[in-house]
């Protein structure tokens, strides 16, 4: 289930808000007055919601993500009493490791020894069953590990199964983040009360992130979708610049706008989720652009691997393998493949290109050079996120740089793909990737509140009412995060 079909809008959150606020209701109002009871009431109601939530999209699977949320509650007890912390924390990290290698791993590991097995030595493996990957199996593993890892380092108490089944479980974040760390909502688990202007706020996210999602990724990754999809020999240049012009767009408005939505449904609950983006597109260089783009990642890579590797606190060699291991891992973090492993360590060789440059030369690049470097590194990356295969990778970056594999005949040219409606999406998109918001929020600092609050409204519902009408002219889209 995602937040932008029909079935979640018009029958799953009406009836999560009414179940919710009545029980916030009884809880607040009749039960507290007889009963030291805080949020408890309020989180069994939302642990069972989430559950529910999880069950829909993953039916059986919903074993695993329990076992998780019972071995780790207990885990997390033991470490926070025992003297022996570093054994149970390892056993616990190794833990969460193995349930992620095994579920979106196992299949990709088996057929490169399979491959391996049969071009040295000509020997064929037995088949394999087929192992499916539970949803947002990704996201919570690495919530589990730093709250075991916080615990361990006495940032967090232990939490009970009921708080720590409700945080792991909150289905905001639950399919694809942010990735929230339990010391972030430790307080609110506890002790929370939905305002009036949470409740806005809430609805202000949740409408942007539909109007990135329906209005524009939706719109712009059909274009993207068909150019991906041409032969090589009817792809010209013009084309694939226009094909990753489009995915840029849209894996951008596509992740974020899914972010603004978890961090406005976490509103309606009150819970305040850490920020994912930050107008990553505007970055500089691909350092800055990594302090931007899915910071909720980024951050847990830095703090429990680049950091536990020596970050850049031994020699540069070092410091230099440490970044290029942490990209190659983070790209095989989004998906058991080869595209997105080169994908990550093309991110890495990046990294280090610029920290040498840096440390050697004094060279840093700034300025509209480095952002319209920066956006063209990254439009590249993107060509092997996006590609099923290397070798389509490779075929489509010949056919960017000019050396297209063309057989003479196309069905279709640019106009095809790019109609009149297409381009007002492509151009509106650019706009707001790069639009000077900070320079904006200083002119507008000194508004009224009641004026901004006023302008919010009416930009929340006409963006709403937008993409509920785009909505229904179109066919189900999921999110692009969803397979990770």
């Amino acid at each position: 289930m995602i937040f932008s079909s029909n079935i979640f809008l018009y029958l799953f959150l009406p009836i999560y808000l009414l179940v919710y606020y009545a029980t916030d209701y009884l809880s607040r109002c009749v039960l507290e007055k007889y009963f030291p009871i805080k949020q408890t009431l309020n989180n069994i109601v939302l642990f069972i919601l989430s559950l529910f939530f999880y069950y829909w999209g993953s039916g059986k699977f919903i074993l695993v993500f329990l076992l998780s949320i019972v071995v780790n509650t207990i885990l997390g007890r033991y470490i926070f009493l025992s003297d022996r912390k570093k054994l149970l924390v390892s056993i616990g990290v190794i833990f969460n490791l193995f349930l992620l290698i095994y579920f979106k791993y196992y299949n990709f590991f088996y057929d490169q020894i399979a491959n391996i097995s049969l071009y040295f030595f000509g020997s064929q493996m037995p088949p394999h069953m087929y192992i499916f990957l539970p949803i947002g199996i990704s996201f919570y593993s690495f919530m589990t590990i730093s709250y075991l890892i916080e615990v361990y380092q006495g940032k967090d108490r232990c939490a009970s199964l009921l708080t720590f089944g409700t945080y792991l479980t909150l289905f905001p974040h639950l399919l694809a983040g942010p990735i929230v760390r339990y010391s972030e909502l430790e307080a609110e688990m506890e002790n929370r009360k939905v305002t009036l202007q949470m409740f806005f706020e809430g609805i202000w996210r949740f409408s942007l992130g539909m109007g990135k999602k329906i209005i524009l990724a939706n719109n712009l990754g059909s274009v993207a979708d068909k150019i991906f999809a041409l032969p090589t020999s009817e792809l010209t240049t013009v084309l694939a610049w226009a094909g990753i012009a489009c995915y840029t767009l849209q894996i951008y408005f596509d992740f974020s706008g899914y972010s603004d939505m978890a961090i406005g449904l976490a509103r309606f609950f009150g819970f305040h989720f850490p920020e994912n983006f930050n107008n990553p597109y505007q970055s500089k260089n691909i350092t800055e652009f990594w302090r931007r783009w899915h910071m909720t990642l980024s951050r847990w890579f830095k703090d429990y691997l680049y950091i536990s590797l020596g970050g850049n606190r031994k020699s540069p060699m070092r410091t230099y393998f440490n970044l290029f291991l942490v990209f190659f891992l983070c790209g095989l973090w989004h998906g058991a493949a080869w595209t997105f492993v080169i994908w990550g360590m093309f991110h890495g060789i990046l990294l280090v290109i610029e920290r040498v440059l840096k440390n050697h030369f004094g060279i840093v690049p700034q300025g509209v050079f480095g952002n319209s470097l920066t956006l063209f590194l990254i439009m590249v990356g993107w060509v092997f996120f996006r590609s099923p295969s290397v070798g389509q990778a490779l075929s489509y970056l010949s056919a960017m740089f000019g050396m297209p594999h063309l057989s003479g005949f196309q069905y279709f040219h640019l106009g095809y793909y790019l109609d009149s409606s297409m381009v007002t999406y492509l151009v509106i998109g650019y706009l707001i990737v790069l639009f000077p918001y900070e320079r904006f929020e200083k002119l507008t600092a000194g508004m009224k509140s009641y004026r901004l609050t006023l302008a919010k409204g009416i930009v929340s519902i006409s963006v709403l009412f937008i993409s509920l009408l785009t909505m229904s002219k179109m066919q189900f889209t999921p999110f692009i995060y969803f397979q990770f």
